[in-house]
């Protein structure tokens, strides 16, 4: 079979994907600098913006493509206001096929663009700031100084952006987009070929080697960065912007923030109570708050099943991936070059397409060995371990982020006194204690959307949000589908806003 056009496809999907959120991501984050942060209308459009843009990327993707389906798909409110609705094409007959895939992995990577350039440009120390102003002002040193320092940063959120598009395959086979991937999945995972494998793996394998000359490339370009409770102080002697200008920013800033997350939630609320009244070959669309409270109060209830098993699978990998995480970083504190081959074999992990993790678990718990057909087909060990080889690595990179920021001679002084063990109980436990949360609240977010992992290794009574809503939405977004995936997403949303709140850093 021809893997020609499955590769331009996904070098097509890419590319655009990744224009799209260099675009939309590099410009809302430099808005967001020009907002200040020093009054309470400055913190809130902030505030906004981070939980649109964390919420955006703490959401699974099949549920973005559930979200925007339910808004601007074949059975989206936007596309009922439409004439393109007597065909049951999407938006005016333009959204769906290619058009799609990349408008949502463009939005998804944007947000993770917003977020690097925004902490990255953010984290540059005062004296360079200070030496720039004398050059121009604060719009000219954000393009011709912050930007490039943050250059790292802004393609690592990119970087990332390209392999969720060469890896992901649910958007794309929901939309017919046959990406490598995809391919795979639908015609060689049964009985793969080293050459299926070998194509699959190609752009992953190109993405890590970009990855690494990436990271190369970031420790020749160290410069003085400040922690995060300087950038508040640094924000604040930050030459003023004019009042036109910040407003402007604001309302362009809330705007793309909410396209990115607060839109389509809120057409899953619509779809929800949305009633299409048929007469002849009109097609109208109602919508009732009381059908709406409905169809939503009945969700939790009818699919309770696929709640409570999600629950489960991301509640045990979380758990697994804090502490198998937690011991990683812990032993490469102190093993520099221990550290080294534990970051590759974790980076090369995380490309690993999703269909082949599950193909081989499937190959591994199918061999003759005592006890292994029961494991396979009677409990979910099979799917926790394919979780886990992407949230471990998640939860790695977190914990070890962390132990980056406490000081070398506080270990040292408690190794002198204290074992392995009692060390990382006593001592690193109350100084990682937020870390270890965000790393178990981030591994079991990805844990609980990871249809394309899950689907070969779930047993057949066992049915995930994700799976449930990847079998329903290839007939589009109805009333039941959007409550499915409305609660789940406004668990994900409010989750994280606790968990802000919660774990707010103080300052001094």
């Amino acid at each position: 079979m021809s893997w020609i056009r499955p590769l331009e496809l996904t070098l097509q999907l890419m590319g655009l994907s990744v224009l799209l959120a260099a675009a939309t991501g590099i410009t809302l984050a430099f808005l967001l600098s020009m907002i200040p942060g020093h009054n309470a209308t400055g913190r809130g459009v902030r505030l906004f913006c981070l939980i649109s843009l964390v919420g955006c990327i703490a959401t699974p993707m099949i549920l973005h493509a559930a979200a925007w389906e339910a808004t601007a798909g074949k059975f989206g409110w936007l596309t009922f206001s439409q004439t393109a609705a007597r065909n049951y094409t999407g938006l005016a007959g333009r959204y769906g096929g290619m058009v799609a895939c990349v408008w949502i992995h463009g939005l998804f990577g944007a947000a993770i663009v917003t977020l690097a350039t925004w902490l990255g440009t953010a984290r540059i120390a005062s004296p360079i700031i200070d030496q720039s102003r004398l050059d121009g002002g604060p719009i000219w040193i954000w393009w011709r100084v912050r930007l490039p320092i943050a250059a790292p940063w802004v393609l690592t959120g990119l970087l990332a952006t390209a392999i969720l598009a060469a890896t992901e395959m649910t958007v794309v086979d929901l939309y017919g987009v046959r990406t490598l991937a995809d391919e795979f999945y639908l015609f060689h995972a049964a009985q793969p070929s080293l050459i299926s494998i070998m194509m699959v793996l190609v752009l992953p394998c190109i993405l890590a080697i970009a990855v690494v000359s990436l990271v190369l490339f970031w420790q020749r370009r160290r410069f003085e960065t400040s922690t995060p409770d300087q950038i508040a102080t640094i924000a604040q002697h930050d030459e003023p912007i004019g009042k036109s200008a910040v407003v402007v920013a604001a309302l362009i800033a809330t705007t793309s923030a909410g396209l990115m997350f607060i839109f389509p939630l809120a057409g899953l609320v619509l779809v929800t109570g949305r009633q299409i009244v048929v007469d002849g070959s009109q097609a109208t669309m109602d919508w009732s708050f009381g059908r709406c409270t409905e169809v939503l109060a009945s969700a939790p209830l009818e699919f309770s099943r696929e709640y409570l098993w999600t629950a489960a699978l991301a509640l045990s990998v979380g758990v697994i991936s804090v502490v198998a995480g937690w011991l990683l970083a812990s032993a490469t504190r102190q093993r520099p070059a221990l550290g080294k081959t534990v970051d590759a074999l974790s980076l090369l992990l995380f490309l690993i397409p999703g269909p082949i993790i599950g193909l081989a678990l499937v190959r591994f718990f199918t061999l003759p060995i005592p006890g292994f057909h029961s494991l396979y087909h009677e409990s979910l060990l099979p799917t926790i371990v394919a979780l886990l080889v992407r949230a471990l690595p998640i939860s790695f990179w977190i914990i070890r982020a962390g132990y980056s920021g406490i000081d070398s001679s506080i270990i040292d002084v408690a190794q002198l006194d204290l074992s392995w063990v009692r060390r990382m109980w006593t001592v690193d436990r109350p100084l990682l204690a937020r870390t270890l949360l965000v790393a178990g609240f981030a591994s079991a977010i990805m844990a609980s959307g990871d249809v394309p992992v899950s689907l070969p290794v779930l047993p057949p009574e066992v049915v995930t949000v994700g799976t449930r809503l990847f079998a329903l939405l290839h007939s589009g977004a109805r009333n039941q589908e959007a409550a499915l995936s409305f609660w789940y997403v406004g668990s994900i949303v409010l989750a994280s806003v606790v968990f802000s709140i919660r774990w707010k850093p103080t300052r001094p």
